[in-house]
């Protein structure tokens, strides 16, 4: 129930003639400066315990009380500051606290920025640095939601003067708050200016002695570098940044915060996943997996973490709440806010999985079941029906993060369906992967575009080709306008495999769209560095060079170049479904109508692959391969048992799928 307030009274009756009437002249002095802070003190808490994460974030829940709760607590503060003489540090105070509610709760940046402006000018006259700095800081990230670019002007004269006073703490924390702000651009001059920015932090800190800091920086360069450019050289200096990281983890400063280890290590197996190393990401995922199991009890709860400064700050005392703050040994601490260790968990069963996908057929379908529990794990932290002690736009963000975490552990749960074909399943996943992303209010340009691609494999992995085309040639997919080294490397990443894909389909001279494939396939050509830079890419492209059906197709020596090229890139990166490709187009190509032990030996090869792989179609095909090979040999019984297997894997094959086998383009079928 909301907390009503107390009545404004001089005189209370009494019944009782030995109680005087008049109470006033008993009572001190009512301190109403002090009586409406703490009154908006209680308001806001009473607003932000409405209730759990769960009824917060419900669509269909009356927020009337909390917002008048809110704007209750809003109305005590702006008394205070418009009707009472305070103290100019008092003053301060609470100018700092009335703009950061305003920034929380309203959309009112306007009074934000008028209440900072003017509270700076405050702490300025009476060189009040901490509560100045923290004024700055919060008015950074007030101007960035109408002109980021104003933010970060403002924010470049902010730092150098911190700099300049030798506030080295503050100095820190405005900067990396420069950088996080850079990051959510995200245009890669931006991405670029933030490394930049990463840099000098380093530098300082090494300068000065902040193991801590520089352990943070050295990762938060390796994850720009990551984001920057999936190259070999941008994970060649990720690799170096954290290994500067690792050099400090033995220094007290750095040992005591269990999220850099966890973070090193986390970004340590994104490296190796972008480098399509699996042996390698197995040996980092158990790194990972060890690091977050033995310091899940030293973790804050909200994700908080406190990175301690060494150096000498001139400034004034910071207080408790903070950016640059004490921590529990009373030495100078910037604070900085990461994600809860429940999200960290799920997030590692995410990177495990990938990590693992390359063997989830042969491992008990572990990969599945790791997305499986990631996607449970968040489903319980969202269920949960504890008091939520936080502003309703810190709550919402952080329910839509772990919404977007469902999206991407969903969306590789279909992935995983559709590498050992189970095509059913994957169509029903991708089903509640669209229901996922639509609950998130501002979806991220490249998580919509990997749903729209998915869309497509789905539909050409269970028959509709004339759709999957479609979805493939969509603009946003298309190699023909300009591309440059600014394209985000997934969006690119993309774009070719929907050309690889539309080419497939209509590789088939019988195929209507058939007259496209010349032009699919010089839209890669000037791609090429990069399909040559990714293994994967490199083994499929080699696939559509050795199988396409054009004027030009390849002599018998190109192909085998092509497809050894293919066998080579499969075999570095362990990709079973590749291979069998591979392998399986060699047996067709260079062992038709050959009879003896090396062509058995190849059929048989492709066979194993696809059963390794569960792979239904691959399995149909090669007991085809296999069966023309033992019926060559003379082995007519043999050949036919083999025959009979692959013709009943065939018969639980999408009707899509065997209704184009049989010549027929059905659009419409039972997914049943």
């Amino acid at each position: 129930m909301a907390p009503q307030p107390k009545q404004n009274f001089q005189t209370i009756p009494s019944t009782n003639p030995s109680v005087p009437t008049t109470l006033a002249s008993q009572l001190p002095p009512v301190d109403y400066q002090l009586l409406l802070l703490s009154l908006a003190e209680d308001y806001l808490a009473a607003a932000h315990g409405q209730g759990s994460l769960k009824a917060l974030v419900d669509p269909g829940i009356d927020m009337q009380q909390y917002y008048k709760l809110v704007a209750t607590g809003l109305s005590c503060l702006q008394v205070v500051l418009k009707r009472s003489k305070l103290q100019p540090q008092m003053e301060a105070t609470v100018r700092l606290r009335y703009a950061s509610v305003l920034y929380d709760e309203t959309q009112d940046m306007g009074e934000a920025e008028q209440t900072l402006s003017e509270g700076i000018k405050l702490c300025d006259r009476y060189r009040f640095f901490d509560l100045k700095y923290n004024m700055e800081h919060l008015l950074a990230r007030v101007l960035f939601e109408g002109s980021p670019r104003a933010s970060l002007k403002y924010l470049e004269g902010v730092v150098k003067n911190a700099e300049a006073y030798k506030h080295t703490a503050w100095a820190y924390g405005l900067r990396f708050l420069k950088v996080s702000l850079l990051l959510k651009l995200s245009s890669h001059q931006d991405i670029l200016s933030a490394l930049a920015h990463v840099r000098n932090i380093s530098a300082i800190a090494e300068n000065f002695g902040d193991k801590a800091v520089l352990a943070i920086a050295s990762t938060v360069e390796a994850l720009i570098q990551l984001q920057e450019s999936n190259s070999a050289d941008s994970i060649e200096q990720a690799q170096r940044a954290l290994a500067g990281a690792r050099s400090l983890q033995l220094d007290p400063q750095v040992g005591q915060i269990p999220q850099i280890e966890v973070l090193t290590n986390i970004v340590d197996l994104a490296c190796s996943l972008q480098h399509c190393d699996p042996s390698q990401a197995i040996n980092k995922m158990q790194a990972m997996q060890a690091s977050l199991e033995s310091q899940s009890d030293s973790w804050h709860h909200d994700g908080t973490l406190l990175v301690p400064v060494q150096s000498q700050d001139p400034s004034k005392n910071p207080g408790g709440l903070g950016i640059v703050r004490k921590d529990s040994q009373g030495s100078l601490a910037i604070m900085f806010r990461w994600i809860p260790w429940k999200d960290v968990y799920v997030l590692g069963y995410l990177l495990s999985s990938i990590a693992t996908a390359h063997k989830n057929t042969s491992d008990g379908l572990k990969s599945e079941q790791m997305l499986k529990e990631g996607i449970r794990r968040l489903d319980k932290t969202n269920a949960e029906t504890g008091l939520v002690l936080e502003p309703i736009s810190t709550i919402t963000s952080r329910h839509n993060w772990r919404q977007t975490l469902k999206c991407f552990l969903q969306m590789h749960l279909v992935y995983t369906l559709c590498t050992r074909t189970a095509w059913v399943a994957a169509h029903n996943a991708f089903l509640e992967l669209q229901k996922i992303a639509a609950s998130i209010p501002k979806n991220l340009e490249l998580l919509d575009l990997q749903i729209q691609y998915l869309d497509g494999v789905v539909n050409q992995g269970i028959g509709r080709l004339d759709t999957a085309l479609s979805i493939f040639q969509r603009p946003q997919f298309s190699l023909m306008g300009p591309t440059t080294t600014t394209t985000p490397p997934t969006h690119l990443d993309l774009a070719i495999l929907s050309s690889f894909n539309s080419i497939l389909i209509v590789r088939d001279p019988s195929h209507l769209s058939h007259r496209l494939l010349p032009s699919l396939l010089s839209s890669l050509e000037p791609h090429l560095p990069y399909i040559e830079n990714s293994r994967p890419l490199t083994s499929a492209y080699n696939i559509i060079l050795a199988t396409s059906l054009n004027p030009t197709a390849p002599t018998i020596v190109k192909t085998k170049e092509y497809l050894g090229k293919s066998l080579s890139a499969a075999k570095a990166i362990d990709n079973n479904q590749l291979l069998c490709m591979t392998l399986s187009l060699m047996s067709d190509k260079f062992f038709k109508g050959v009879v003896g032990k090396q062509s058995e030996k190849s059929a048989r090869a492709s066979e194993n692959l696809a059963r390794k792989g569960s792979d239904a179609l691959w399995r149909s095909v090669t007991a085809g391969l296999v069966g023309k090979t033992l019926e060559l040999a003379g082995r007519s019984e043999d050949a036919e048992r083999v025959r009979d297997v692959g013709r009943e894997i065939a018969m639980g094959l999408p009707k899509g799928v065997m209704q184009w086998e049989d010549g027929e383009r059905g659009e419409d079928m039972d997914m049943g």
